[in-house]
């Protein structure tokens, strides 16, 4: 019981990576029953037999990609290290090639979010507020620590660091994943630290 428990855990990320792979190069309208099923090389009934419907597994796919997106967040950062040192951390953790997965994330919420009548956005809404929440307490942190202006909005704050997280997952998704993401990604980490700290001092 507990080796076809464990298949079927395997079959389901199996069918995870499929849909992510199918969205990141086709778009969320290339994903059906039967292009999953293709992609897996399974028939449309066994993909039925995991999963009762495509509005599950989009919704599945979220939550697995919301719990790995924040198991990232936590693991990035440092203790002992300043707000800003941990801010850095996330972001150069979500553009690696260890976790390059989480800057997909957000092309899938952007994906998700344009896809209308299967009811997949409050669950992006979701997962948008708990990465907010995560990147707001490491703010809290700055603003009690001195690295980070002491009067600095952390809703703007943490909603400016989510706006340079999803440009740089947005524009490295249009040039097909081909362009290096470092070249924009530290400019643009000097600029967002140029707003929230009196002195950038990471670079």
């Amino acid at each position: 019981m507990r080796v076809l428990r464990e298949r079927t855990v395997v079959r389901q990320h199996q069918i995870f990576d499929a849909v992510r792979d199918l969205i990141i190069n086709r778009g969320m309208e290339a994903v059906t029953i039967n292009s999953i099923a293709d992609a897996v090389g399974l028939t449309e009934g066994a993909i039925y037999r995991h999963f009762s419907s495509k509005q599950q597994i989009l919704s599945l796919l979220i939550e697995d990609t919301e719990r790995s997106l924040l198991d990232t967040l936590e693991k990035a950062q440092v203790v002992g290290e300043s707000a800003l040192e941990n801010l850095k951390h996330i972001l150069d953790s979500l553009f690696s090639e260890k976790h390059g997965s989480q800057a997909i994330t957000f092309v899938i919420m952007t994906e998700a979010m344009g896809f209308n009548g299967i009811g997949l956005s409050d669950r992006v809404l979701e997962l948008m507020t708990r990465f907010l929440e995560s990147i707001k307490r490491v703010l809290r942190q700055g603003t009690e620590d001195g690295t980070l202006h002491p009067e600095l909005d952390l809703d703007a704050g943490a909603t400016a660091f989510l706006g340079l997280v999803q440009s740089l997952a947005t524009l490295w998704a249009l040039s097909s994943y081909s362009a290096s993401v470092g070249e924009r990604k530290d400019p643009m980490w000097r600029v967002f630290t140029g707003g929230v700290a009196p002195t950038p001092q990471v670079s």
